[in-house]
């Protein structure tokens, strides 16, 4: 019996340990959805941003009340962001987007360093959901 215990316990802890360190962890990141500017200050007044959509959906918009530039889908990979992105007026809809990946390398609570896929560092700020107004004229739904 204890030897059947001791061979579970020691398969567990070498599956557990060729997972990788972001995987393990995940529960412990901070979350990305939420308001992000982009740049290498933080700008919650005006400029570029980004808002992530814990459901997995974001929009490229100018604060304070610009509406999306560009859209697409994006998955918190612990280590990367998965994103897909397509820019106004979304020609090429009709195909699948590609994956693309933003290396995160910084991540806190404020501020998120990433390199993209080109090897462009992307800095982002979290601003607060305030930060996003509705645009002038449009009526709030």
């Amino acid at each position: 019996m204890i030897s059947s215990q001791l061979s579970v316990t020691l398969a567990g802890a070498l599956i557990l340990s060729s997972v990788p360190a972001s995987a393990q962890d995940q529960s412990t990141l901070v979350p990305i959805a939420g308001v992000w500017s982009l740049g290498e200050t933080r700008s919650c007044d005006s400029g570029p941003a980004w808002v992530f959509f814990a459901d997995g959906y974001y929009a490229e918009v100018q604060l304070p009340d610009g509406g999306p530039a560009a859209v697409g889908i994006w998955r918190d990979e612990g280590d990367a962001i998965a994103y897909t992105h397509a820019h106004m007026p979304f020609e090429g809809h009709e195909r699948p987007m590609r994956v693309r990946h933003l290396t995160i390398e910084e991540r806190t609570a404020e501020k998120l360093t990433t390199r993209n896929y080109r090897g462009v560092t992307r800095t982002f700020h979290r601003c607060p959901a305030n930060s996003l107004k509705v645009p002038a004229g449009q009526d709030a739904h």
